[in-house]
Parts: C-alpha cells; sequence; structure tokens
C-alpha cells in the first residue's frame, strides 16, 4: 500500500504545471490578439457584390397602366416607379370620403342628447310644480273651515229667525214684515251657504285627486323621457363608432389606392423592366429590378486565426482597377465568418465600402487591406 504522504509532492507538481500552461495559453492569446490588432490584414479572392437589390413587384394585381422609367435611370428610396389602373381604386376613396363627410356631419349636428336632456329637465320642474299644487289641493281638500263658519252662521241666522218669530207671536207689530222677510233671507242664504261649502270641499276633493293623477302622468313622462335620452345617448356613442368606422373604410380606400403605384424601397439604378404597360400582373409579381450601388459589399478571404469577431468594425481600403486607373475605396469589415474552409483553412469576410462616385461595380475583382486598429 502506498504512502500517502509521499502522493503530495506529484500532486503539487501536477497543479503547478497545469496552472503553468494556462498561464502559457493565456499570455499567447493575449499576443496573437495584440498582433492581430496591430498588423494590416490582407484578404485574398475579394469580389465586389451588391449589398441592397430589390425585384420591386406590384402590390395589388391589375393592369400596368404606365412605367414612370427607363432602364438605367437613378431613382430614389420612395418614388413611384410606376403605377396600376386605379380608377376603381379611386372612386372607392371617394365614396368612402362622402360618407364619411356625411356621418361627421351628423355626428356633429347631433343635438338628440340635448333635446333629451333638457326635456327632462323640464320634466324635471314640472314634477316639482305638479307635486306643490297636489299639495296645495290636499290641504285645501282637507280644511272644512268654510263648511263650520257656513254652519256657525247658519245657527246664528236661524237663533236670530226664531227669536223674531217669537217676538212676533208674543207682540205682532213688534218687527215687520219686512224685517221678517230679511231674517228669513239670511237664514235660507246660511243654509246655502252650508250647501255650496260643502261643494267646494267636495271640488277640492276633487281637484286632490286630479292633481295626484297629474303627478303620476308626469312620474311616467319623465321614465319616458329617461329611456329616450338614453337611447339618445346610446345613439350618439353608436354614431361615434361609425365615425370611427368610416374613418378606418377611408383609411383603407386610401391603403388599396396607393397599392396601385409600384415603390421603390431603396435608392439606385433600375437595371431591368420586367413587365410593360398595358400587361397584367399578379400581387407580388416583380415588375422591375433596382440596384443600389452608391454602397458595395466585399467579399474575400483571411487565414484562419488572422481576425475574430471582435475585429468587426475594423476600417478596410479596398483598390480597384478602372480605365482611369486605379480607385481606393474606404469601408469598415462588417463580417467575420465562424466557420472555416477545411480545404484550405480560410474564413469568409465581408466588407462594406461606400462608391459615391459609382466608379466600380459588382462583379469586379479588387483588392483588400484590413487596417491595423
Amino acid at each position: 500500500m502506498t504512502n500517502s504522504s509521499g502522493r503530495m509532492p506529484d500532486l503539487v507538481n501536477s497543479l503547478l504545471i497545469r496552472t503553468f500552461a494556462s498561464l502559457v495559453v493565456f499570455v499567447v492569446s493575449t499576443f496573437q490578439c495584440a498582433a492581430q490588432e496591430a498588423t494590416s490584414v490582407q484578404a485574398t479572392g475579394c469580389f465586389l457584390r451588391l449589398k441592397d437589390e430589390a425585384n420591386i413587384p406590384a402590390r395589388e394585381q391589375g393592369v400596368l397602366r404606365q412605367i414612370n422609367v427607363a432602364l438605367g435611370d437613378s431613382v430614389e428610396e420612395s418614388q413611384v416607379l410606376g403605377t396600376l389602373e386605379d380608377r376603381e381604386a379611386s372612386l372607392m376613396l371617394k365614396l368612402a370620403e362622402v360618407d364619411l363627410a356625411i356621418i361627421t356631419k351628423r355626428h356633429q349636428e347631433s343635438v338628440s342628447v340635448e333635446i333629451a336632456e333638457t326635456a327632462l329637465e323640464e320634466a324635471s320642474k314640472l314634477m316639482q310644480q305638479a307635486q306643490i299644487e297636489l299639495s296645495v289641493a290636499r290641504k285645501a281638500a282637507e280644511s272644512d273651515i268654510a263648511v263650520r263658519q257656513a254652519k256657525a252662521a247658519r245657527l246664528l241666522a236661524k237663533d236670530v229667525y226664531d227669536r223674531a218669530v217669537a217676538s212676533r207671536l208674543e207682540f205682532s207689530t213688534s218687527i215687520s214684515d219686512l224685517e221678517m222677510a230679511d231674517r228669513k233671507f239670511k237664514l235660507d242664504k246660511a243654509n246655502m251657504d252650508i250647501e255650496q261649502a260643502d261643494y267646494e270641499q267636495t271640488l277640492q276633493l276633487l281637484k286632490s285627486t286630479g292633481r295626484s293623477v297629474f303627478v303620476e302622468q308626469q312620474e311616467i313622462a319623465g321614465k319616458r323621457i329617461k329611456f329616450e335620452l338614453g337611447d339618445a345617448r346610446t345613439q350618439r356613442d353608436i354614431d361615434s363608432l361609425t365615425l370611427d368606422r368610416s374613418r378606418t373604410s377611408v383609411e383603407m380606400a386610401k391603403e388599396i389606392l396607393a397599392k396601385c403605384q409600384i415603390v421603390s424601397p431603396i435608392s439606385g439604378t433600375v437595371v431591368e423592366l420586367l413587365r410593360h404597360k398595358g400587361e397584367w400582373v399578379e400581387a407580388g409579381e416583380p415588375v422591375l429590378r433596382v440596384i443600389r450601388l452608391d454602397t458595395l459589399l466585399v467579399e474575400g478571404y483571411v487565414k484562419v486565426g488572422m481576425l475574430d469577431q471582435s475585429s468587426r468594425g475594423r476600417t478596410v481600403q479596398v483598390t480597384g482597377t478602372t480605365s482611369r486607373g486605379a480607385v481606393v475605396l474606404g469601408g469598415r469589415l462588417v463580417f467575420v465568418s465562424p466557420e472555416t474552409d477545411s480545404v484550405n483553412l480560410q474564413v469568409l469576410v465581408k466588407a462594406e465600402v461606400q462608391n459615391p462616385h459609382q466608379v466600380l461595380l459588382p462583379g469586379e475583382p479588387v483588392e483588400m487591406t484590413i487596417l491595423a486598429q
């Protein structure tokens, strides 16, 4: 059995060796990265490629009414290059705009809610007045003062008349016939006053009942007006939603009309006319081809280990040859492939270069140097 104390020096030596190896790898990697950044790299097999191009389609189906450009023309982004037959779309837009104008005017000038609110306020006032009149009528119907006054007056008149009769029976000449007639008239009048007071009280009771019915009518009218107000508010909300829908219909009609236009998504040069005036095109079918020449891509290869992902953004210098001599363009590295070609141990790199005068064209061979940082 091996002594465990004899194994300790071997374990320590192993750990020291591993640590030293890791340190060496780190130092070598650091120097390699520093060397990459401090050294320009020459790419091989470089060619210019298009960065932006577009086969511009028709967005709707229809007859191609006109093409506004010719081969070789320069175009700007969002420029209208052609138009499909758009009469139907134009009429749809006009109809949608007329509907919107009608709905907008109706919505703006509608006063049904205000009318219902005013009627409800008026009904509330009438209700208050009717309740006051009902209270007055009930008070009047409940009061028997007039009846009691009439009965008291009758008692007095009857007493006066009975005294006169008694006096005359005792002394026939004590009270004249005219005075007796007057007292008899007052007694009769007192009897009629009682009847009149009873009639007036009965009439006040009937008025009270009528006022009670009128109050009930006002309550029913108030409920009806509240329903009308709710209906008017609902209709206003519906009109508002209809207005929003009509606005959406106008926007949709504008979008359909806009789709009749063939618009360039990029600035560039027209290099192909794939359809001609008068032809039928389907939605999504290419009509023109536009390429961009003021910004190009350069594709090339470098040896593995010369660049890595951290190299993206480094300045590049691209040299091409024209009939007038060499042309140098500047740009930046935008892509370093994470894959290595197993045959030649190279990686693909791409750079974006500015070609403002369009002196170099896609497909031409060039030389590219990735400059040191």
